[in-house]
């Protein structure tokens, strides 16, 4: 099985380089919920890219809120298999933003973090 690598990170003066700050409690969740994460964010991430978490935090409500209120309307990306429900996605994107807003309260301030998939 194949997932994302969730981090928070500070770039790191002069260079195009990151220091990992911090990571989500479901914080490797399957590839397979790549699609209904685009989708339900209207974001389409880059796996492997870095972000600034003030410019997609607006996204990442975004997906939140959509896989709370639309929950059905996301189940036809659910992978056969099992791996990759909504359930799962929500609880990447909640993870995701709870460690976000946990980060910038009490250790780096917002402007300067990153988020990475």
């Amino acid at each position: 099985m194949m997932s994302y690598d969730l981090e928070l990170g500070v770039k790191i003066d002069g260079t195009n380089r990151y220091a990992v700050v911090a990571r989500p409690s479901y914080g490797n969740p399957t590839y397979n919920i790549g699609k209904m994460l685009r989708i339900a964010m209207d974001w389409d991430f880059v796996q492997g890219d870095w972000y600034k978490c003030e410019e997609v935090l607006p996204n990442i409500e975004r997906g939140v809120r959509e896989l709370h209120v639309d929950e059905d309307d996301y189940r036809q990306y659910e992978d056969g298999n099992g791996w990759g429900t909504v359930g799962d996605a929500r609880d990447a994107l909640e993870s995701l933003r709870d460690c976000i807003y946990e980060t910038a309260r009490y250790h780096v301030p917002i402007e300067h973090l990153w988020v990475r998939w």
